[in-house]
């Protein structure tokens, strides 16, 4: 997991939705970070990465959720749920694959000879199946949030604070 990003020039006595502003571009900033390599799929830490750090935006929002007006708050707030729960359901499925890949390992290593793994092997690549059709789901919401100036608006959506 991704140590989360330090947050420069971060002043305790600062007014409160000063800091929040700066906490909150830096939380986005890493989350989008991560997003072309969610994309590209070669590497399934960056979407457990990209995870985390959406869940980290939504940790700071909820936190500080009376600094916002409420309708603003609910739609932010929800589109950012979307995501994670989007996410959460690839991610979800890497983590059972490799316990099922890890299972199948423990017995073939197990000392009984050789078994056969045809079912673990079956249910497989039926969850990477299931896998793939997530991540086809995944990259069309990403896609729908770029397409809809997502990153524009939660940008504007904290800027608003220091107005």
């Amino acid at each position: 997991m991704a140590k989360a990003h330090k947050i420069p020039n971060l002043d305790p006595n600062a007014p409160l939705d000063e800091s929040l502003v700066k906490i909150l571009r830096k939380r986005f900033e890493e989350m989008i970070s991560f997003e072309q390599g969610t994309l590209r799929g070669s590497d399934i830490e960056a979407l457990h990465d990209m995870r985390v750090a959406s869940r980290r935006v939504q940790a700071v929002l909820k936190i500080f959720r009376a600094a916002f007006p409420k309708k603003k708050f609910k739609t932010e707030y929800t589109e950012l749920r979307k995501l994670i729960c989007s996410l959460g359901e690839v991610r979800d499925m890497d983590v059972f694959i490799d316990k099922l890949e890890k299972m199948k390992a423990g017995f073939n290593s197990a000392g009984s000879g050789k078994i056969d793994n045809r079912a673990i092997d079956l249910l497989i690549i039926r969850k990477r199946s299931e896998r793939d059709g997530k991540r086809k789901l995944l990259i069309l919401h990403l896609n729908e949030l770029n397409r809809a100036g997502y990153k524009q608006h939660f940008y504007g959506f904290v800027g608003d604070l220091s107005s």
